[in-house]
């Protein structure tokens, strides 16, 4: 029984150990194929690698074909065949020339400002806006009751120094036949001296109003109905361009027309300060408007004072208008023209070309050329100051600057080209 025991005993310990053993060795077998695949994966991703290093070479190659350092190589039959001309740089003079914004004005010494003398009632208005009027013209008939005093205070004024004139000649005659006393006749003579007086002040104020002195001797011819009428006369040949007066209206003293004389205007100019020092009166001046009018006038004033604002000074010019077409509140553009100014350096402005917003001229290098930077300064017509990176001295392209840019330019079409694959 005893030895039955010990026979089950070791055989269930044959049958575990051989179930561990069996598990072991699967264990082992699923590591093996999880390296195995490690593996795999590792030698795949190795190649992988080899072809990126392949096609990053030939990414490299592909960019190594851009744009040369910018020196144009060019045999001497190739400028011939351009015309190429070298020259050396050198001083020379640029003429000024300003454009600057402006507007035209009424000519202020052209114009008059009609303002009734005295208050009273529109009777007659004998203009029009836009009208063309001569010197002398009526313009309105005004009826005035403080005028028609002023002219009655006149005669009454005038019939009393005739009479103390009587009076004072009466007792003088007296007083040489010794009928009249002394006091008498002082008494008298200083009545119409005072009544002399009083008549002068009297046409004093109606001369102010305007009246001419024949117009006041025949106050008293004067009809009842036209006593106190004044007439309103252009003082000026010129156009109504304003008008405020209706017929029938009461009116004080305010401004009535504006007759302007429109045959010279001016055109006032915004000078920059830093401009100022080469604009002189007496300069012509080319005006234009943006329809293409242009006329021709002289810089009659440059003002003396700066605007704290705008940082400009008024520069007017004179301008005649024959036939009307410079209306006042026209925009425009004035150009000056000015004298020459020296420069240490000044080149034919097709010299200076522009390579990518940069400003170029070339110079020999070698067997080539090669672009500098250069900063212009002003430009007239065919002539170009350059303040820096040309000296005076020093060799450039004088003539097929243009020619050698489109070289460069080629190239970097060529290089971006080759980018694209």
């Amino acid at each position: 029984m005893r030895n039955g025991y010990i026979i089950i005993g070791l055989a269930l310990f044959f049958l575990i150990s051989g179930g561990v053993l069996a598990f072991a060795r699967l264990g082992n077998g699923k590591t093996t194929a999880h390296d195995e695949t490690h593996a795999q994966r590792h030698t795949d991703h190795d190649h992988e690698d080899e072809h990126e290093d392949e096609r990053g070479e030939n990414d490299h190659g592909a960019h190594g074909h851009g744009a040369s350092s910018g020196v144009v190589e060019m045999s001497k039959a190739q400028q011939r065949q351009i015309d190429l001309k070298i020259a050396v740089a050198g001083a020379g003079d640029i003429q000024t020339r300003l454009s600057l914004v402006g507007e035209v004005r009424l000519h202020a010494d052209r114009m008059a400002h009609i303002v009734p003398r005295v208050p009273g009632i529109v009777h007659t208005v004998a203009v029009g806006l836009g009208d063309k009027v001569r010197e002398g013209q009526t313009l309105a008939l005004i009826d005035s009751p403080e005028l028609a005093e002023l002219k009655a205070d006149y005669l009454e004024k005038e019939r009393h120094l005739d009479v103390t004139r009587r009076t004072y000649e009466r007792k003088q005659y007296l007083k040489k036949e010794n009928i009249a006393s002394e006091a008498d006749w002082l008494e008298a003579q200083s009545a119409f001296l005072n009544a002399k007086t009083a008549l002068r002040s009297a046409k004093r104020r109606l001369i102010v109003l305007g009246m001419k002195d024949e117009r006041i001797r025949a106050i008293a011819d004067a009809q009842d109905e036209a006593f106190g009428r004044y007439t309103l006369r252009s003082p000026i040949d010129g156009t109504v361009i304003s008008k405020h007066i209706s017929r029938g209206e009461k009116i004080g003293e305010e401004e009535v027309f504006i007759i302007a004389d429109l045959s010279m205007v001016w055109v006032d100019l915004q000078i920059p300060a830093k401009d100022l020092s080469v604009v002189k009166t007496g300069q012509r001046v080319t005006i234009t408007t943006p329809q293409g009018a242009m006329a021709e006038g002289t810089l009659t004033l440059v003002g003396p004072v700066v605007n704290t604002e705008t940082r400009t000074a008024l520069g007017r010019v004179e301008l005649a208008n024959p036939d009307g077409n410079w209306r006042p509140g026209l925009f425009v553009t004035g150009r000056i023209h000015g004298g020459a100014l020296s420069s240490s350096v000044v080149v034919p402005s097709g010299a200076v070309q522009n390579i990518d917003g940069e400003h170029v001229v070339f110079v020999p290098d070698g067997d080539g050329f090669k672009p500098v930077d250069v900063s212009p300064g002003r430009t007239f017509k065919v002539q170009t100051e350059i303040l820096s990176g040309l000296k005076p001295g020093q060799r450039y392209v004088v003539q097929g600057a243009f020619e050698l840019k489109a070289v460069i330019e080629t190239r970097g079409a060529g290089a971006h080209a080759g980018h694209g694959h």
